[in-house]
């Protein structure tokens, strides 16, 4: 006879046998879950430029040199011309940047003064530059550019910006020594021009981002045809004397941008007519089409003029009435 506990072991291992091959069998036929999408990419675009503070529409910009730099009064300067147009540049900080945060005055005539002669020696081999061109009016030209230097820095736009940097520069420029003054001011130029360069870069490219440059193709080389035109044809009137008509003028031959264009021919208004005078009676031939007469409405001094009404047409062999 068996084991009663053995009997209850076997029942129950069975038992969890079968539980556990059901289970296998229903996740077999289980559906899988769908796969999670990924979200969507959804393209991220810089924002379109904006126009600098101070720019507005139809401005003009500095062109650019062949390297890509804007065009300032400071590339390729010599050492005397870099001192000077560094003084140029303070000059007007000091004049211009009071309303602007201020700072510069003191410590610019405070450099002036206690290196006036330094300055001075650069100015001099500066003007002897100008002087050694052979120019015969080396002066007038001197002048100019010196005004365009000062109108330069003197842009309103560029105004807070351009007196941030100076104090900065105007604070190191009395601690420069003599000999190291050129090296030092057309590095001090560079930091000077940058909020003029930087507002030209975002001018152009507000500019170009909605008003696009289109360079137009290229116009066609064609040749002039000449045109001949034939005298007016005379055509019979009602008296049978010879009428000249008014001579059409030949067709345009088309130009630039109309190639193979239809002429089309141009709309004739009611004062563009010409009204010919009453001819004598004459029995009209089958070739001849007889106007209808006019009546001129009596005339006043503020009555309002229009084209002339027409009458009836009378019947076919009844001539026009004399004037």
């Amino acid at each position: 006879m068996n084991n009663p506990g053995e009997t209850m072991t076997m029942r129950a291992t069975v038992g969890w046998g079968l539980l556990g091959g059901l289970a296998l069998a229903i996740s077999g036929c289980a559906t899988p879950p769908a796969p999670v999408k990924p979200p969507p990419v959804v393209a991220t675009l810089p924002p379109p430029p904006t126009m600098p503070a101070g720019g507005y529409i139809g401005m003009k910009s500095a062109p650019k040199r062949a390297d890509g730099r804007y065009i300032t009064p400071n590339l390729d300067n010599t050492d005397q011309a870099a001192v000077w147009h560094l003084r140029n540049a303070l000059n007007v900080a000091a004049l211009g940047c009071d309303q602007a945060g201020g700072g510069v005055i003191e410590p610019y005539n405070a450099w002036i003064n206690t290196r006036a002669a330094v300055i001075d020696r650069y100015y001099q081999a500066y003007i002897k530059e100008w002087q050694t061109t052979g120019w015969g009016d080396w002066q007038r030209v001197y002048d100019d550019n010196q005004t365009r230097i000062y109108n330069f820095y003197a842009q309103p736009a560029m105004r807070k910006a351009f007196c941030a940097i100076a104090r900065e520069e105007v604070a190191q420029v009395g601690q420069v020594a003599d000999a190291d003054l050129p090296a030092f001011a057309r590095a001090s130029l560079l930091r000077l021009d940058r909020p003029f360069t930087e507002f030209y870069a975002a001018y152009d490219a507000w500019r170009d981002y909605y008003q696009p440059v289109v360079k137009a193709p290229p116009a066609p080389q064609t040749t002039a045809i000449p045109v001949v035109v034939p005298p007016p044809a005379a055509v019979a009137s009602p008296s049978g004397a010879s009428v000249a008509t008014a001579t059409v003028a030949p067709a345009a031959a088309p130009g630039e941008g109309a190639v193979g264009a239809p002429i089309e021919a141009a709309p004739v208004s009611a004062e563009e007519v010409i009204v010919a005078p009453a001819a004598p009676a004459a029995v009209p031939s089958e070739d001849t089409i007889v106007a209808p007469a006019l009546s001129a409405p009596p005339a006043s001094e503020d009555m309002v003029v229009s084209a002339p009404a027409t009458q009836d047409a009378p019947a076919a062999a009844t001539a026009p009435p004399q004037g």
